[in-house]
């Protein structure tokens, strides 16, 4: 039990790192978007499919280039 219990510790620690990572990312969009809103607000929702979209594309061809 305890064994599962180190294994589970160690998994959700080495998965912190990146969750962080990616929901810094997720909040600097939103930062973005709400700005870009409070000046024009259709500006924030095409800032904000902009942001996502780069940032898709970018993880999509940084997996490729891995392969």
């Amino acid at each position: 039990m305890m064994k599962l219990l180190a294994t589970a510790v160690r998994t959700i620690a080495g998965a912190v790192p990146g969750l962080a990572r990616d929901l810094a990312g997720l909040c600097g969009v939103g930062l973005v978007s709400y700005g870009a809103w409070m000046i024009y607000p259709p500006a924030g929702f095409i800032t904000a499919g902009i942001l996502l979209i780069v940032g898709t594309l970018m993880i999509a061809l940084g997996n490729r280039a891995a392969d």
